[in-house]
């Protein structure tokens, strides 16, 4: 029987198997000459490493889609660091780390409109998805709308709650921009309770932590909510230009 080489019509095997890019790389260590030297087990390194590398990229794509964050492209290689934003690489490199999510810490990043507080955000949820850790991201408004999709007693209802309550990190995009209704608050403190200890929740806010009474009603939700979030929170306060004019401004050079 003649020896033949490994070629494209031996994939469906490797793809059943679900090693796709391990049979790509062996298909080509056999067909390219480059190989010839190497040595058995340096070529089944090599398949492996570019099979463990694929791996990791369809989780991390897999991480980012059930975030639902906006822009999953945002990441913390891409934050600028402009004179007077009061962040520098030394704060970003270790947020990205994630060590404060393994403490299930908090952040709360405050800053006026457009000074980048949501990219910032989810830049993080990049970061924490390339970690391996479970992200989901919202605007406060429309976890609230959303919440209002279900009923009470709806098993769509308990299978979302689930997801937010376990999640190792939940963003609350926008937080508080708007007041809120008294009913909103008491499922916001439900899931700041149902959370603590078991995941870290990042804020942003136009207003700090002592304004937020304006848009709570009830001061002991208020209070309970307040101290739920920035009892172990590290506070980033963002300044400086307008981060998307200069996002435009830097497109169109």
């Amino acid at each position: 029987m003649n020896d033949q080489h490994l070629s494209v019509d031996d994939m469906p095997v490797f793809t059943k198997l679900r090693m796709t890019a391990f049979g790509e790389a062996v298909i080509d260590i056999a067909n390219d000459p480059t190989y010839d030297q190497w040595s058995f087990s340096r070529k089944i390194r090599h398949a492996l490493e570019q099979e463990t590398a694929a791996r990791a990229e369809r989780r991390v794509l897999k991480l980012l889609k059930a975030s639902r964050t906006p822009n999953p492209a945002a990441c913390v290689e891409d934050i600028h660091y402009l004179d007077g934003r009061n962040i520098n690489r030394d704060l970003i490199e270790r947020l990205a780390a994630c060590r404060w999510i393994d403490r299930t810490h908090n952040l709360v990043i405050l800053g006026k409109s457009s000074v980048g507080k949501s990219y910032l955000a989810q830049a993080l949820v990049n970061a924490a998805c390339r970690r391996d850790y479970t992200a989901r991201y919202f605007r406060l408004d429309d976890l609230a709308n959303q919440l209002a999709v279900y009923q009470r007693h709806d098993a769509g209802r308990l299978t979302f709650l689930t997801g937010v309550h376990t999640c190792e990190l939940l963003v609350l995009d926008d937080f508080l921009t708007t007041p809120i209704t008294g009913e909103t608050a008491a499922e916001l403190l439900n899931i700041l309770a149902a959370r603590e200890g078991r995941g870290s929740t990042v804020v942003t806010s136009q207003f700090d932590p002592e304004d937020w009474y304006r848009s709570l009603h009830d001061a002991v939700i208020a209070e309970s909510i307040l101290n739920r979030i920035v009892s172990t929170a590290e506070l980033v306060q963002l300044d400086g230009p307008n981060m998307r004019r200069h996002g435009h401004e830097t497109a169109t050079e």
